[in-house]
């Protein structure tokens, strides 16, 4: 995927850039990302923080996963479209939603998480790793992205 990536949310408020390519990007299955996404699933983008840039007002919200972390969610304040969000247990790191970008025709998948709680008629690449929930390892995700980046 390219650097420099655009976007905005839904209303134009709130737009951004990133100056860096992804470190990878991911399909999350699990039922918090299906319920406020209103679909089967979420897609979002893993991005070192210091390479988002951003203007509009923002509003925040915050959550305990199962697991016990801290995650919040950055969203417009205006149109209330989640930007992305940040969570306690990866510092430094940015999950911004996919589909803001201005051009998402290169926007794939390359790590599935929570594949237990997958919709039975989605069907993932054969080359996919899909891990059952979210990794503890971050580097197990990062190996997951480069060995599907390497199938392609």
């Amino acid at each position: 995927m390219d650097t420099d990536l655009t976007g905005s949310c839904q209303c134009g408020a709130v737009a951004f850039t990133v100056a860096t390519a992804p470190l990878l990007t991911y399909a999350c299955f699990c039922h918090s990302c299906q319920k406020r996404t209103g679909s089967a699933f979420s897609m979002g983008l893993i991005i070192p923080t210091e390479a988002l840039q951003l203007s509009g007002d923002l509003t925040a919200w915050s959550r305990t996963s199962d697991d016990g972390n801290s995650n919040t969610r950055y969203s417009c304040s205006d149109c209330g479209n989640i930007i992305y969000g940040v969570g306690e247990s990866s510092p430094g790191l940015a999950k911004l939603q996919a589909g803001l970008l201005e051009d998402t025709r290169n926007v794939e998948p390359e790590v599935y998480i929570w594949a237990t709680s997958k919709q039975s008629w989605v069907t993932l690449p054969a080359h996919a790793q899909p891990f059952d929930t979210q990794p503890d390892d971050a580097m197990e995700m990062l190996a997951a992205a480069q060995t599907y980046r390497e199938a392609r």
